[in-house]
């Protein structure tokens, strides 16, 4: 075994400059330079005033189409990245989110001597020791892992997942560079702030290194396996922890076949899309577990008519007060009651200025009767209702909870396996025990009660504190220390505008008196050691200042620099 020698800071520095140098000629030749020349970094690493031309082959493509095939020329992490995009609705277009959802792994075959090596790494102990068998041919293969049909010492066939080694130290670094790219976007362009990249990066980053550690997909299957309606016939594979690590994963093989090869309308597709709809509203409305990419290809059909999710690495999980926001959202929007729409949305997610709720109810209106509004139910389209609502939401600048966005992705897939298998199924028929189900536990007795007595909790505590308070509020008026403080936003950033323009030129005239000293100094002829030694210093000590100058001019843009970033950057 090699061992594991973590490069040098230099060494990090010298590698993420290439892979930087080598993104930057990827997003020229997808036609996205004038977009990089736009960024401080963009002339240093294009080398030139002007971006080079694109790629001829991409030149009637949209901007959609050839970001896409950008993300895909540069690897798994990029990859990744899009099929995460692919879910944010509330950020980007239709148009975009369905260039992103064309994005598939892509992955060369590991030889089989390095899938026992990190197998046996993994679990300690022999590939022999371990497995009756262990086939040498790969199951399926992807970017993150490589996985094999194998036969545990019990007897039972097992599909085991085998992470691709060296993949987590890519995709680190990888993650070093978006984070980077991120900052110098949101420095550089105004509509990029307002996008909010850098959150973005960080909610990737989070989903990315729970799916770079296999423990958790491992615990996501031991969860759904307990949720499991046993009147139903959907299920998960059976995972084996005691053959799975943190790199490898062994679970239950189904026998089956995905769901897209079943004959559209026929009796079997019927069943499979009554099951898909039953789990679906039993995990969103009852347990709060959900799968969160319930495609065609992770829902296999057994010849027995059982179902069996697969592919758990993606869950979605929803709070008790989400599911009823959730319930209370479905009523709203039933009833055509705008008002409380508009309250529930303001309660599911943040906004990050002042909502105008005249607006904000006007949108959700026209909305709804552009979606909503039809003669029966095969009318409705549930996936363009839910791409405009989260429109809305980015218009109004109320930035909605991830696991909402996860929920959005899952609803439109479950919707377009009923389209293309069996349309005429009836999903209000289907919905509404579950729906029943969490609105009567929502107003039963004892949950009113339960939640009755911590409001009167909260309320006996506000009580007992408010006369401590009240005293020290009139303690605080007789002394003069009680302040009332209009607040100016525009105003109260002078101080610290005037306190920037006096460093700004203290170091100005510092750096020319640098300058001008070296002049002075610097002799003509016969020069003496001690007037050059005094020359270099007032160069360099000009060099630098005039250097800082420039910096805090291009980075800092008239505003305080922020060495947050920057510590984020080099945390790792």
């Amino acid at each position: 075994m090699i061992p594991d020698e973590r490069p040098s800071f230099v060494g990090v520095a010298i590698r993420d400059l290439a892979r930087l140098r080598t993104v930057a000629a990827a997003v020229s030749r997808h036609g996205f330079g004038e977009l990089l020349m736009r960024t401080p970094l963009g002339p240093r690493l294009i080398g030139g005033d002007a971006p080079p031309g694109g790629d001829a082959s991409l030149g009637q493509a949209t901007a959609a189409v050839r970001f896409a095939h950008l993300l895909g020329s540069l690897g798994p992490t990029f990859i990744k990245l899009g099929q995460i995009l692919s879910m944010r609705r509330d950020l980007l277009p239709a148009e975009w989110i369905a260039a992103l959802e064309t994005l598939q792994d892509r992955a060369p075959v590991l030889p089989f001597e390095t899938v026992r090596d990190a197998v046996e790494a993994g679990l300690g102990a022999t590939l022999e020791e371990l497995f009756a068998n262990f086939s040498p041919d790969p199951f399926a293969t992807a970017s993150i892992a490589q996985t094999h049909l194998a036969t545990t010492r019990g007897g039972e066939r097992v599909v085991v997942k085998v992470q691709r080694p060296g993949i987590e130290a890519t995709m680190r670094s990888d993650l070093d560079l978006l984070f980077l790219v991120a900052q110098v976007l949101e420095a550089s362009i105004d509509e990029m702030q307002l996008t909010g990249i850098s959150d973005v990066v960080a909610e990737f980053e989070k989903g990315l290194l729970r799916e770079l550690d296999f423990r958790e997909e491992l615990s996501n299957l031991l969860a759904a396996r307990k949720l499991l309606d046993p009147e139903r016939s959907v299920t998960v594979p059976r995972p084996h922890p005691e053959l799975s690590c943190r790199t490898v994963l062994s679970m239950q093989l189904f026998e089956g076949v995905p769901i897209r090869k079943l004959a559209p309308k026929s009796q079997a597709a019927k069943h499979a899309v009554e099951e898909i709809v039953h789990a679906a509203c039993k995990q969103v409305f009852i347990d709060g577990l959900f799968h969160g990419d319930p495609h065609a290809g992770n829902i296999l059909a057994g010849a027995s008519g059982t179902l069996c999710m697969i592919d758990l690495g993606l869950v979605g999980r929803l709070s008790e007060s989400q599911r009823e926001d959730l319930i209370a959202l479905i009523f709203a929007t039933m009833t055509g009651d705008s008002a409380s729409i508009a309250r529930v949305l303001l309660r599911m997610g943040t906004p990050t200025q002042r909502v105008n709720l005249a607006d904000l109810r006007t949108e959700i209106d026209r909305i709804r009767q552009k979606y909503l509004v039809v003669e029966s139910l095969d009318q409705v389209d549930s996936g363009g209702f839910a791409q405009e609502f989260a429109e809305a939401a980015q218009r109004f600048r109320i930035k909605l909870a991830p696991e909402y966005s996860i929920l959005v992705k899952a609803t439109t897939t479950v919707e377009g396996l009923v389209r293309s298998l069996y349309p005429d199924v009836d999903l209000v028929g289907i919905a509404r025990p579950y729906v029943q189900q969490a609105l009567a536990r929502r107003l039963s007795p004892g949950a009113l009660l339960q939640n009755l007595a911590g409001e009167a909790t909260e309320l006996a505590a506000l009580v007992e504190r408010l006369p401590a308070q009240l005293d020290q509020v009139l303690h605080d008026v007789e002394t003069g220390n009680l302040q009332i403080r209009a607040v100016t936003p525009a105003l109260d950033e002078v101080p610290a505008l005037l306190h920037q323009m006096s460093g700004r030129m203290g170091l100005t005239a510092f750096a020319f008196a640098m300058t001008l000293s070296t002049a002075i100094v610097l002799p003509a002829a016969d020069p003496h050691w001690a007037r050059i030694a005094l020359a270099v210093a007032c160069a360099l000590t000009a060099t630098g200042a005039w250097t800082l100058l420039l910096a805090w001019h291009v980075v800092g843009r008239g505003k305080p620099l922020r060495l947050a970033p920057l510590v984020r950057l080099f945390r790792r």
